[in-house]
């Protein structure tokens, strides 16, 4: 299956285990009911939902996108280090990120909040495109997540790779620390392709 079946069969999966329907679910994830419905119906096709979209589903619904009860500890996302940019379906902006993806379906906008990568060129407020599940090569920008299982919280951050750690690039001591990428406590989802910066941010 592709990635549009994937996801529709995780909806059906999550509705029919929470016995939530369409309206009811999208207004949980805090989503517009026409787009699931949209998305559902074959209005569409060929359009994968955005992963920011997938996030909500599975925050609402306790659910992951495999399908499986995810594990308490995993919840409830610390993102002060970055977040997810959020794109009407009517924005310019989706054009420019499905140009910059280069017909990826899988690009998820995050807008950076953290100094992690000053030294690097990147600047809080920058928009960084994240191809989701992209291997990671040395030196590439990667979105990661480092969870606290004591706290039962994650944080996504965005480090470079220096395999086998994750590092900053900036002056900042508080972000020197290097992260061991041990698929476990520090996940990487994805490899940064692009970085859009607006004329504020200049």
């Amino acid at each position: 299956m592709g990635q549009v079946d994937d996801q529709r069969a995780y909806l059906a999966s999550v509705m029919e285990r929470t016995g939530w329907n369409q309206t009811e679910l999208a207004q949980r994830a805090g989503l517009d009911p026409s787009t699931l419905s949209r998305f559902l119906n074959g209005g569409r096709e060929g359009h994968a939902l955005r992963q920011a979209t997938i996030r909500k589903i599975a925050a609402a619904s306790g659910l992951s996108a495999s399908g499986e009860v995810m594990a308490p500890a995993a919840q409830g996302f610390a993102e002060n280090e970055a977040s997810p940019l959020e794109v009407g379906e009517r924005s310019p902006l989706n054009a420019i990120i499905a140009a910059l993806g280069q017909g990826r379906l899988n690009i998820d906008p995050w807008t950076l909040q953290s100094r992690a990568l000053e030294s690097a060129g990147y600047r809080p407020g920058d928009v960084l495109l994240v191809a989701l599940d992209e291997i990671p090569a040395l030196g590439d920008v990667v979105c990661a997540q480092i969870y606290d299982w004591t706290k039962g919280r994650a944080e996504t951050v965005f480090r470079i790779f220096q395999p086998p750690y994750l590092i900053a690039a900036t002056s900042d001591s508080r972000l020197m620390r290097p992260h061991l990428v041990d698929d476990g406590a520090v996940t990487i989802k994805g490899v940064v392709l692009h970085s859009m910066r607006g004329r504020a941010n200049l």
